[in-house]
């Protein structure tokens, strides 16, 4: 019984993880507005300009699993 009542609050952490899904999908999506204004500043065609996209959403993709296995490693020690 005792262990129980240590044990963080479950529904407390589902919020913490809800929230950070609901900050990385708006990052994600924040891009998405810019399109235009990056196309008429950069000169650049609406094809070349969703390679940016593709860049940005790849990067994000690839680094987040990578950055995260390393602050597990190199983070904080329990």
């Amino acid at each position: 019984m005792e262990t129980a009542s240590r044990r963080a609050h479950y529904q407390l952490t589902f919020a913490v993880l809800t929230v950070g899904v609901g900050a990385f999908a708006l990052l994600q999506s924040l891009v998405m507005p810019v399109l235009p204004t990056l196309e008429s500043a950069l000169g650049t065609t609406q094809a070349d300009i969703t390679w940016v996209l593709t860049a940005y959403l790849l990067s994000a993709s690839i680094f987040t699993p990578v950055m995260g296995r390393l602050g597990d490693m190199h983070g904080k020690k329990r």
